[in-house]
């Protein structure tokens, strides 16, 4: 790369394998990752927005004594009033979905129609799905956890009455009604069994029913019938809400519909065949009691042996509407336990009896796995693979969601944020998810519990799962966890001018027309003539141990013309095909860019090149004569090369062909350094936006490739850590990143160059928004250098790109440069930017998948140093480290590419320095000599 410009084509692509550790990019493509959370331990706003009152708020408040803390769900952590601030939260961290639940009373305060729909409610949920939806989040809806209404508990007791199967239906009905347009996921009921045990066996949930000879001072229920009636209705309840959307609306909406249902894994605390059962019976009575009706349409035999009587039956049309009542199973895990067999007893009989097994976390006086904060939470994470393991085998292998997975601490304000635990925990979980995957098992998304601190049920707030902090005592603000920070060009090579039908390009003006602007007063007619050269080049990568090339289309050697109206040239498309076609026969995936930097002269002569929106139309007309010519074989598309230098250099200083700018601002002719630069920009988003939109209406579901834009950009650092320089440097990244990654992200220019620029910077129609938005399957992106950032005074004249951003730039910070200079007068070498800029992506723009499309360093041309370039070895070493460290933080880089192979033509700097792994004798017919990083590369990829 020059000081005009952080450079150009690639050249070789390392696909990182992490032995020890996980990322994104072990999973399948499309698995997601996502948050969970529920109504009433999210939102508060109990007694606002037209809601009715549940059980959760009945039994919190007249049975105090029975939460730990005597908290209620009344405020909660707010999430109704603070969903954006929560969405942008999950959208920073780089999660692709929420899970969340309806509250039943936000909706229907009666619990029924009857009482009528609260629009208030469906206001509010509306709101939060479009906010999850503008912010890439899928929405999973969970209809039902646990927060009945309180109305339908004292009608006809909820769910110990068939009557709950038609109100839960309606209630449904409403929901898909209102929202399923937008929701493709939904969930019927979150982990019924710990409804049932919770609220109707022990007591310790609401509605706080159990025998009365029991220890939890429960005034009226039933533990040893009341359990099993209540989870036959919630079975049935959720058969009929999934005939309701299969019958109505799954053929029009095209979503999902499934349950979600939780257990421990349960190991045999002996080997005897005693334990062995008692574990299967264990199973049975925790995971099959509701699995095995969805399966078959009627209750494990175990169970059935074991409760008689008291273990309602489906009748016939109940079994054939549960059956198969599931389009995928959510899985809730958390813990393991061991089981042993003990005698049935025949008194006081409960659920918690009847499977005559005794529960134990412990074996030989050993725990079965470390204690989370809760008592019943021992961390084992082969569990996890087990209990899916034990659902592909016995259930016929369905989709499934880990819909919770996690683990708590004490609420300890002294290690409020420092939960290593929970980095453990979920990384070895997901460890076991993935070996699950890899054995069969046909897992689509996991859902860490949870993304806030929030009301623990019975816990209240006096446990933690969060992986974001809340401070209860302090208006509920929010704080990352350390789990958040966890979850978180052609003419430069082929020469050949004037050879194979090749138009002219702005570059070819550029260095006849103004020779003293280049360094050694060089052009590209010959460069380094990989056009005829081009096979010993390949064969060379091949040698060194390269996977993959990128390489630059000369759109005048498509095009000569630029457009269709001058005709293609075929001499152009048979030497692609010959290069493409050489590259694949050597193992080596083409990376193929579309323009770097060389615009057809036609263009610039008919219309101003860039600065006119007619280049629109010709870029996507030349951008299809690649797809349909060489689309067949390339997978990887980049449409542009680092857009934002070709406006500030060509049009905003002049230093680069078009040689544009403000007549007061450098030895131009024509030009304006205070517009130009945003109107070319804008122009080359939309042209990379109108190509995506070619390649993704025509050709990629049958080339099944993939397209993505480069850019480049320096890490930026404050020059103190005053607020005046931490904006500087939030500034400077704005203008040098953010102008092309923000469109490509959200449809819109960064706010703060919004608020800099005003009037001067385009604006994007409607139409234009929607073409931005997500026009990209990839991000590569050029990192050489960093850079320190001061506030600067905003100059109220002569304004330009430069000085937009009120910030001034330097590589000094108290005497000391922020790392060694090499050749170039912009290049300082500072290793840890790669890291800090790959993680600004991932942070700011949701992880995208992500390319580092150029990466090196020069030297000058010396011809005493011609090999030995111990500076490359150590300045790539260096940079590959930072970047493992990023993947390792869940940055989603897929590839690498050094700059360069060759020595080359670099820019205005000409032959002068060289950036190459391969050193060209520009002296001896252009041959090439292998420097001491080439070998080191070898010697790298083999290992």
């Amino acid at each position: 790369m020059t000081a005009e410009g952080f450079s150009l084509i690639v050249v070789f692509i390392l696909l990182i394998e992490l032995v020890d550790s996980l990322n994104r990019s072990n999973f399948p493509v499309e698995f997601l990752f996502g948050t969970a959370s529920s109504s009433y331990q999210y939102e508060g706003a109990a007694k606002e927005g037209g809601r009715g009152p549940s059980i959760w708020d009945t039994f919190t408040h007249i049975h105090s004594d029975r939460i730990r803390d005597q908290s209620s769900g009344d405020l909660a952590v707010d999430s109704y009033h603070r969903y954006k601030e929560d969405v942008s939260i999950m959208k920073d961290i780089g999660f692709d979905a929420y899970r969340f639940s309806i509250s039943w009373s936000r909706v229907l305060p009666g619990g029924s129609l009857r009482g009528g729909i609260n629009r208030e409610g469906i206001t509010y949920y509306n709101n939060l799905i479009n906010e999850l939806l503008s912010n890439g989040l899928q929405p999973f809806v969970t209809l039902f956890h646990w927060d009945l209404p309180q109305a339908l508990e004292d009608e006809y007791g909820g769910f110990l009455s068939p009557n709950i199967l038609k109100d839960f239906a309606d209630y449904a009905d409403v929901c898909y009604r209102e929202f399923g347009d937008r929701v493709k996921h939904w969930i019927t009921i979150n982990e019924p069994v710990t409804y049932t045990t919770q609220g109707y066996a022990n007591g310790l949930f609401a509605p706080g029913r159990c025998s009365k000879w029991l220890p939890f001072y429960c005034s009226v229920g039933d533990s040893s019938t009341e359990p099993y009636l209540v989870t036959h209705h919630q079975i049935l309840a959720h058969a009929a809400a999934v005939k309701v959307y299969r019958d109505k609306y799954q053929i029009s909406q095209k979503g999902q519909i499934g349950i979600t249902l939780n257990s421990p894994w349960v190991m045999p605390l002996s080997q005897s065949k005693e334990d062995v059962n008692a574990a299967s019976r264990a199973l049975a009575f925790l995971f099959d009691w509701f699995m095995e009706p969805l399966k078959s349409g009627s209750y494990p035999v175990e169970m059935v042996n074991k409760t008689g009587e008291r273990l309602p039956k489906f009748s016939r049309e109940q079994s054939l509407m549960v059956k198969g009542s599931f389009d995928f199973v959510g899985l809730n895990y958390y813990t393991a336990s061991y089981a042993a067999n003990v005698p049935c007893t025949r008194e006081n009989q409960t659920m918690f009896t009847d499977a005559c097994v005794s529960l134990t976390s412990t074996r030989n006086g050993v725990q079965i796995g470390p204690k989370g904060a809760s008592d019943w939470l021992y961390i084992y994470p082969r569990g996890i693979q087990d209990l899916l393991l034990y659902t592909k085998e016995k259930f016929n292998n369905p989709v499934i969601y880990i819909t919770e997975n996690g683990v708590d601490e004490l609420n300890d304000n002294a290690k409020s944020l420092e939960d290593h635990i929970r980095i453990d925990y979920i990384s070895n979980h997901l460890s076991y998810v993935h070996s699950a995957i890899q054995n069969g098992v046909n897992v689509k998304g996991y859902f860490v519990w949870s993304l806030l601190d929030n009301f623990e049920w019975a816990n209240g707030y006096s446990v933690r799962f969060g992986i974001v902090y809340i401070d209860y005592k302090d208006g509920l603000r929010r704080y990352p966890k350390k789990s958040a920070e966890f979850e978180l060009c052609g003419l430069r090579y082929e020469g050949a001018a004037h050879e194979g039908g090749k138009g002219p390009s702005i570059w070819d003006t550029f260095t006849h027309n103004h020779p003293d602007r280049i360094a050694d007063h060089s052009n590209g007619d010959v460069a380094i003539d990989s056009y005829h050269l081009y096979k010993g080049d390949v064969a060379m990568m091949k040698d060194i141990g390269f996977n993959a090339y990128r390489f630059s289309i000369a759109w005048s050697r498509i095009l000569p013309r630029g457009n269709l109206k001058g005709g293609i040239n075929r001499e152009g498309i048979t030497y692609y095909n010959n290069l493409i076609n050489e590259l694949i026969s050597n193992g080596q995936q083409p990376f193929i860019t579309l323009f770097h930097s060389d615009l057809p002269q036609a263009l610039e002569d008919e219309y101003g090149g860039f600065l006119s929106p007619k280049i629109e139309q010709d870029f996507a007309d030349y951008a299809e004569v690649c797809f349909r010519e060489f689309g067949d074989r390339v997978k990887h598309w980049i449409t542009l090369n680092e857009p934002v230098l070709y406006g500030t250099q060509g049009y905003g200083s002049g230093g680069s062909p078009p040689n544009r700018c403000s007549k007061w601002f450098a030895n131009c002719t024509a030009g304006d350094s205070t517009t130009e630069p945003y109107v070319v920009t804008h122009h080359l988003i939309l042209a990379h936006a109108a190509a995506v939109k070619v390649y993704r209406d025509k050709f990629q579901a049958s080339q099944k490739g993939q397209i993505g834009v480069t850019l480049n950009s320096a890490w930026v650092v404050p020059l103190s850590q005053s607020k005046e320089d931490r904006e500087a440097a939030y500034r400077g990244l704005a203008f040098m990143y953010d102008w092309f990654m923000e469109p490509l992200y959200s449809g819109t220019y960064p706010a703060v160059m919004v608020n800099k620029v005003g009037g001067r910077l385009p604006k994007f129609t409607r139409r234009e928004y929607l073409m931005v938005k997500g026009s990209f399957d990839f991000i590569g992106l050029n990192y050489y250098t960093s850079t320190y950032a001061t506030n600067a005074p905003c100059p109220r004249e002569r304004p330009t790109a430069f000085t937009d951003a009120c910030v001034r730039f330097t590589t000094t910070r108290n005497g000391v440069l922020i790392g060694p200079k090499a050749a170039s007068d912009w290049l300082y070498i500072y290793p840890p930017g790669i890291q800090g800029l790959l993680q600004y992506t991932k942070e700011k723009f949701n992880n995208p998948i992500i390319y580092i499309t150029e990466n090196g360093i020069d030297e000058v041309n010396d011809e005493k140093m011609l090999l030995d370039d111990r500076m490359r070895i150590d300045y790539i070493s260096h940079h590959l480290l930072y970047l493992e460290r990023a993947i390792r933080n869940g940055v989603r880089v897929k590839g690498y590419f050094a700059w360069s192979l060759l020595d080359n033509f670099e820019w205005t700097a000409g032959y002068s320095l060289r950036f190459g792994l391969v050193y060209v004798d520009y002296k001896n017919g252009l041959k090439r000599h292998r420097k001491r990083s080439a070998l080191w590369f070898k010697i790298f990829l083999h290992q």
